[in-house]
Order: C-alpha cells, then sequence, then structure tokens
C-alpha cells in the first residue's frame, strides 16, 4: 500500500476579537486615519493566506477567532471560514429578504413580507434562512410560528392591508401595536435564538486549501476583495454579524488548544501559527501550551495590536522591554526565537524594520499602524510603491541574496591557507574586498577575485615583520575598487553590518600565552564540522588569565556570523583548522590585550561598503535589467505571483501585478493611468520571505 504524502504545510491564524481589544480594533485613530484596525486584521489574514498560495498552493490554511461573547450564545472561538461558508454557501448571491420571504410565502405566511424586510437586516435574514437550509426540520417549526395574520390583533380585515388601513386614517398607533406583536410573536423569539446560536454550529477548527480560504474570507466584507469596487459604506456586511458577538473574554489557551489539535490531525514538513492579540489570557497562562507547539516544530509569530502609536516602531526584538505590559510580554513569550540572517529577518532590516544587534530575535513585534500589521502579518501580497532611493540597495541586498550567500559559503568553507607567511591582513582585506564588489551586478571593471586582490595588496604591502595596519591596507584598497569606502565600528555596529549581509574584518592582539589558549581550544576542535557549537566557543572566562603578558602580535580575520552567544570568524590558516577553517568567541573581551597603565588593545572592526550613489549609471541599468529579468523567470516559475496586489501611490487602489504595464523601472496604474517609479522593497519581500517561511524557520 501506497504511503501518503503528508501536507506540505499547515498554517494557522488566531485573530483575539475579545473585549480588551475593542479599543483597540474599532477606534482607527493611532496611525492618524479613521480606518478600523478590525479590518485591517481581516485584511491581513487574507494577504496571509495568498502568501502562503504563492509558496505552497497544496498548503492547508486555518483561521480561528477567539474572544467572542459566550454570554450573547456564541462559542468562545470559532473557525472563520466554516462560519463564513454557512452564510454564503446556501444563498447563491441572492438578496436574502427575498430568499427568507420565499420560504415563508412557501408555507402561505406572505403576510410577513413586511416584517422581514424592516424587523431584519439584510445580513440577519441571511443568516436566519441559511440556518434554516442546513437544519431543514426547522422550517416549518419557524413557519408555524408565524401568526396566520397579525391583523387580528387589532380587529382589522384581514383583507384590507393593514398598513394601508393605518396610513389612510392616521392611526399611527395601530402600525405600533402591529409591530410591537411581530417583535413578541414566536417566530421572532425564535429568529433572535437562531441569531445568537447560529456561531456554534463553527466551533471546530478545520484546515482548508489555500483557494477556498481567500474566497471566503474575502466574502466577509466587501472591503477585504481587492477587486471589488463597492464603496457603500452603510450597507449591511458580514461583518456586522461576526461584530454582534464579539467582545468577550479572552480564552487564549483555549484556542492554542484547539490549534494544537488542528497541528496533531494534519502532520506536515512545516506547520505556523499567526496569533494577533494583546495577550490578555483570562483563561490561564497559555506558555505550557505553547511549549507543546513549539516541540511539534510549529512556528509560532505573534504581534501586539495597538492603538497606541508610541508603542510601534516597526522593530524586533531579542529580549523584553521594561515599559512592556504584561500582555506583550506573553506574546513575546510564545514567539519563536530566529536567527537574525534568516529570511525574512534581512528583508525587513532593509526595508526599515529595526532588528537587534544579537544576531537573534523572537518572531514577535508591536504594531499600530494597519501597515505596519499587513506588512509583518502577511509579509508579502501588498508591494506598496513610493520613493525608489533605496531600490538599488534593497535589490541588491534581497534579490541577489542568494548569489551573495552562496559566494559567501564558498569563501567560509574554503579560507585561504596562508601558511607560516605573517600577511593576515592581506588575507582578511582582500575577502570583505571581494565580497563587497560581488554585490554589485556587472561592475565596471569586473569583480576581482579574493586571490587577485590578496597578490595587489601584497605588492604594495609586502610581508614584514609585524605585519602592516589594517586601516593603512583598506584605505589604499578603498582607491583601487570603486565605489567601496570602509569605516572602524564598535562591536554592535559589526553586528549590524553582518545581519545585513556585509562581511566585516577583524583585527585583535594577544599575549603569548593567549595565543598559546586560542591555538589550545581550536586545535583541538581541527577539522569538526556540526556538533555542539558551544562546546567550540572560546569565552571571557578562558582568556581571562591571559589576558596580560607580553605582546604576543596580531592577527587579522572576517566576522561572518554573531548571535547573542557567540561571534564567529573565518580565519586565513586553512580548512583544517579550527571548524573548517572557522572559530566563535562569546564577545569581543575574548580577543583583548590589556597593556600596563590600565590600557587595553581592543578588537577592532572594519565595515567594508558600497553606496547606491556611488554606483556608476551602467551599474544602475544593470541592476533594472537584473529586476526586470528575474521578476520575469519568478513569474515564468510561479505564475501567480502576478496576481499579487501593487497601491497606487497618486490614487492609493490596490491591483494586481498583471494589471500594470511598463516595467520595474516605470510602471503605469491600470485605475489612474499615472506613471510612477516602484519601490519593490515589499515586493521583493514577498519573493524571498515565503522562501524562508516555509524553509528555515
Amino acid at each position: 500500500m501506497a504511503s501518503v504524502s503528508p501536507t506540505p504545510a499547515v498554517v494557522g491564524c488566531l485573530l483575539d476579537v475579545s473585549g480588551s481589544m475593542h479599543e483597540t480594533l474599532e477606534s482607527g485613530q493611532g496611525d492618524g486615519r479613521a480606518v478600523e484596525r478590525l479590518r485591517a486584521v481581516l485584511r491581513a489574514a487574507v494577504k496571509l493566506a495568498r502568501a502562503e498560495q504563492q509558496h505552497s498552493p497544496d498548503a492547508l490554511l486555518f483561521v480561528g477567532v477567539f474572544g467572542l461573547d459566550t454570554r450573547k450564545g456564541a462559542p468562545a472561538s470559532i473557525d472563520l471560514c466554516n462560519a463564513i461558508e454557512g452564510l454564503v454557501a446556501v444563498d447563491s448571491g441572492q438578496n436574502a429578504h427575498e430568499l427568507l420571504i420565499q420560504l415563508a410565502n412557501r408555507r402561505g405566511r406572505s403576510h410577513i413580507t413586511k416584517y422581514i424586510r424592516t424587523k431584519l437586516k439584510e445580513h440577519e435574514a441571511r443568516i436566519i434562512h441559511n440556518y434554516l437550509m442546513r437544519n431543514p426540520t426547522m422550517i416549518n417549526k419557524f413557519a408555524n410560528a408565524i401568526p396566520s395574520s397579525f391583523s387580528a390583533t387589532v380587529g382589522i380585515n384581514a383583507a384590507e392591508g393593514v398598513g394601508d388601513f393605518a396610513e389612510s386614517f392616521g392611526f399611527g398607533f395601530i402600525n405600533e401595536t402591529i409591530d410591537r406583536s411581530a417583535d413578541n410573536s414566536d417566530a421572532m423569539v425564535m429568529a433572535r435564538k437562531i441569531l445568537n446560536d447560529w456561531l456554534n454550529e463553527f466551533q471546530h477548527f478545520a484546515p482548508r486549501k489555500i483557494e477556498s480560504v481567500i474566497h471566503l474570507l474575502e466574502q466577509i466584507d466587501q472591503s477585504l476583495n481587492p477587486y471589488s469596487h463597492s464603496t457603500s459604506g452603510g450597507e449591511s456586511t458580514l461583518l456586522d454579524s461576526l461584530r454582534h458577538h464579539m467582545y468577550g473574554s479572552t480564552p487564549m489557551r483555549h484556542s492554542l488548544e484547539k490549534a494544537s489539535q488542528v497541528f496533531r490531525s494534519y502532520p506536515a514538513r512545516q506547520q505556523a501559527l499567526v496569533m494577533i492579540s494583546d495577550g490578555q489570557s483570562t483563561d490561564g497562562d497559555p506558555l505550557s501550551l505553547v511549549q507543546e507547539l513549539h516541540a511539534m516544530d510549529v512556528t509560532l509569530a505573534t504581534i501586539f495590536l495597538t492603538n497606541r502609536a508610541s508603542e510601534a516602531q516597526k522593530s524586533l526584538y531579542d529580549q523584553q522591554m521594561p515599559h512592556w505590559d504584561v500582555g506583550q510580554r506573553t506574546l513575546f513569550d510564545m514567539s519563536t526565537r530566529v536567527h537574525g540572517s534568516t529570511h525574512p529577518i534581512p528583508v525587513m532590516v532593509s526595508t526599515g524594520w529595526r532588528v537587534p544587534s544579537s544576531g537573534e530575535c523572537r518572531l514577535y513585534t508591536t504594531v499600530c499602524s494597519t501597515d505596519a500589521l499587513e506588512e509583518f502579518c502577511s509579509l508579502l501580497l501588498s508591494a506598496r510603491f513610493g520613493s525608489a532611493d533605496i531600490f538599488l540597495d534593497v535589490f541588491g541586498k534581497v534579490n541577489l541574496d542568494s548569489f551573495v550567500n552562496d559566494k559567501h559559503v564558498i569563501t567560509c568553507n574554503n579560507p585561504s591557507d596562508q601558511g607560516n607567511e605573517g600577511v593576515c591582513y592581506a588575507h582578511a582585506v582582500a575577502t570583505v574586498t571581494h565580497m563587497a564588489l560581488v554585490r554589485i551586478v556587472d561592475r565596471e571593471g569586473g569583480c576581482p577575485s579574493i586571490e587577485t586582490i590578496r597578490d595587489r595588496i601584497l605588492q604594495q604591502f609586502p610581508p614584514r615583520e609585524g605585519g602592516w595596519p589594517t586601516s593603512k591596507v583598506l584605505e589604499k584598497v578603498v582607491e583601487w575598487y570603486r565605489p567601496l569606502k570602509f569605516k572602524i565600528v564598535d562591536e554592535n555596529g559589526a553586528r549590524q553590518a553582518v545581519l545585513r549581509r556585509r562581511p566585516v574584518a577583524a583585527t585583535f592582539r594577544l599575549s603569548e600565552s593567549g595565543w598559546e589558549m586560542f591555538g589550545r581550544h581550536f586545535d583541538g576542535h581541527s577539522g569538526q564540522t556540526g556538533g555542539n557549537m558551544d562546546a567550540k566557543v572560546l569565552t571571557v572566562a578562558d582568556m581571562r588569565p591571559h589576558r596580560r603578558g607580553k605582546d604576543g602580535g596580531g592577527h587579522a580575520v572576517v566576522l561572518t556570523r554573531c548571535d547573542p552567544e557567540s561571534l564567529t570568524f573565518i580565519n586565513s590558516w586553512g580548512r583544517d583548522w579550527g571548524n573548517n577553517g572557522s572559530f566563535s568567541v562569546q564577545d569581543a573581551r575574548v580577543l583583548e590585550l590589556e597593556l600596563d597603565h590600565g590600557r587595553t588593545t581592543p578588537l577592532r572592526f572594519y565595515d567594508i561598503y558600497w553606496l547606491e550613489s556611488d554606483l556608476t549609471q551602467g551599474e544602475r541599468a544593470a541592476y533594472h535589467c537584473k529586476a526586470d529579468k528575474d521578476l520575469q523567470s519568478q513569474a515564468g516559475q510561479h505564475p501567480s505571483i502576478l496576481s499579487l496586489e501593487a497601491a497606487c501611490p497618486y490614487c492609493t487602489v490596490a491591483s494586481p501585478l498583471v494589471s500594470f504595464t511598463g516595467s520595474i523601472r516605470s510602471a503605469v496604474c491600470p485605475r489612474c493611468h499615472r506613471s510612477f517609479t516602484p519601490e519593490p522593497g515589499h515586493l521583493l519581500q514577498a519573493l524571498y520571505v515565503q522562501a524562508g517561511f516555509g524553509e528555515s524557520l
């Protein structure tokens, strides 16, 4: 019997609509625009679905809503897609009032027509009609509960129109009496009970195909459908039906347990859960359930939604902030920890997000603006077009990231072996110079190899005892290789450079005994790969006895990676040394030399970089050409990519990318027909975040 292949991915989205979220969801004032965040949250869910569709069309997705008001008859949480399906699946788009009237007419209750239209909103009539269609045994009961005629209540001949009779004689009290009779009828009592209880049918979280999720979510409100042109602000929507049941307690544990059941029932290669909440759980500490989810390899991203603009600054965090409230701390502790070099983190840095210098962060953020919510939650779809000032910078870091990373890995895995010569300065500077140049597409003059750059350095700065100052070598190198620049930075600046995919040169000096300790520690791990990296990290405690003593000389290396516990460098002593030629230390203090009179020779870092403004016109054109070709290539491999949205900066209307004319350099809006230069940060984020989201987290 053939084995059943596992689902490629199961993704869940949990939306908190409890009472503590009321002000945040409906105030719409935090970002200075009268936009309901409730709609923004639902749009984020739609975009999350579209995002996953681009990466894995066969993935399953569920959207849970928790925090409903159980005092009104609703369950604590529901599957949103199932609830929407219950509203729209039966009526085939017909007017709900008409459907309910037809049902009453077939049972001989045509006189109820007026009251169906006046006593029930369209979405309420839809709920009742679809409930009766799903529960056919209730149809006769409902019809029998409708009085045969309201005219008997006030002694009017049934053959005469009640409304006409009252209006012709000015007897307004008759209409009022009939209205009260209709309100108190068994049928209306039953209708109100259906309106209160209808959500109880949809308590089970059920993952479904992405296409189905997108279609259903767009039914809940016209504003969620990017292809809808409806602007009727007063029209009742399906969202009104849900709003009536919102703002109860916050059963966070309950919703996480239901999500956990889904992940257990649908094993997949990748599992992820996104929660939008204020973290104010009312049914106990959720962290024990979160630990179970982490143990199941479920990636958990959490979003603290607030209407306080001062709280939200497009930042990722590696630790709790002192001013955070309990809810923020809870959501932070729930989120998954990832390395800062993991997609989409470098992409988010390029588009204005701040990341900690530790090299690690949690998939947690605080958002206030609807834009930031959609950007973080969906992580793609909406390619907002704005200033093109950072176009080349973003494109260089993101679209060529896989190319740079491949070269980067090759360099890390095959460090040049300087043998016994004291030419480490040439090896280190040549490496970072090449890594900086290779980021420029079709650089005029080409991109010389590490060996070529190293030979030129050695010709200008031949080997000598004590070597040469790295800063002096770099000053000459940036003269040779336009448009490079360099600056001396501290450990924090070096970490930030590495997190942006820029390798950093580093120099340090140790005492004679310090060099002996350094050699013993890493020679003992020569040739090792994998394993426990913590065992290979040289610590401050290891080196404390060796910080002082006779100067044993200096060395130059390349910083290539950082995390909260260590800095990792590639050396120039050959692949058989250390961990395939690299080594890790706890922090910069490990590689310091204490001198007399309290002086210290620190570990120094040199950030090698270039600016977009210094590129030639031809190099800029090469970027543009590369952008067009890569977009076409991606669209060829993934045709659905052209269904991604783009918002025009002039008319602000979102349209599918395929509907724009022009090119990635000069797009023409299909609505207002104005042209503009797109800034593709979010579009490129769409292409690359999903790859990382599915493969690396």
